[in-house]
């Protein structure tokens, strides 16, 4: 049995902007979550510099129906007036409220740390027919890689451990751009450095 470890090799904070591999050590699916579904994930910087670093993140799962409610509702919408735009857009329901399917939009972050993980989409359409349910999923990430770049760090109350959200890079053949989205992570036979799109929460 292998001698535990704990702790970074590095005594210094990882500074924000800094592109770093992680390693996804273990993973939570959790379905009645504050902000609703996520997997969390328990990360560490696996490169020499910062390696045993500790990290957290969740990638949320979508609910079609609650995320809207969330939404409107944080807007200051009263659950009339999101009762109607909700019918307005087609759902079904008797109460705002009522439990909502559970869905991976491929728009999402979750299933863009899957296809980095995977090796990319059809790897990632894969690994969703062989699961069940949202643990399996879940499980099917441990021991995954990725490279992103951090972006900022807070300490969690309770643990220590961090809190991170992270841009991270893909390989494209065109010149850097920003794209409105958040933390898609990438193989790391599939990063360079000089042909990448950019993401920022």
């Amino acid at each position: 049995m292998p001698i535990e470890t704990a702790g970074s090799v590095s005594t210094t904070e990882v500074p924000a902007g800094t592109q770093v591999e992680f390693e996804i050590k273990n993973t939570t699916f959790d379905a009645d979550g504050k902000y609703g579904p996520s997997v969390e994930l328990d990360l560490i910087i696996a490169d020499e510099t910062y390696y045993g670093t500790q990290l957290r993140y969740w990638a949320r799962v979508q609910q079609p129906r609650l995320d809207l409610v969330r939404k409107w509702r944080g807007d200051g919408m009263s659950d009339e007036v999101i009762k109607t735009a909700l019918k307005e857009r087609g759902f079904k329901f008797r109460k705002v409220d009522d439990r909502d399917n559970m869905v991976i939009g491929r728009g999402g972050n979750l299933y863009k740390i899957l296809t980095a993980t995977a090796g990319g989409p059809r790897g990632a359409e894969q690994v969703l027919e062989e699961c069940d349910d949202f643990n399996q999923l879940a499980d099917k990430l441990v021991g995954g890689r990725f490279v992103g770049t951090t972006k900022t760090r807070t300490p969690t109350a309770t643990s220590g451990s961090t809190v991170a959200r992270r841009s991270s890079r893909l390989p494209r053949s065109l010149p850097t751009r920003e794209v409105p989205a958040m933390q898609i992570p990438v193989p790391l036979s599939q990063m360079t450095t000089s042909t990448i799109y950019r993401f920022n929460p």
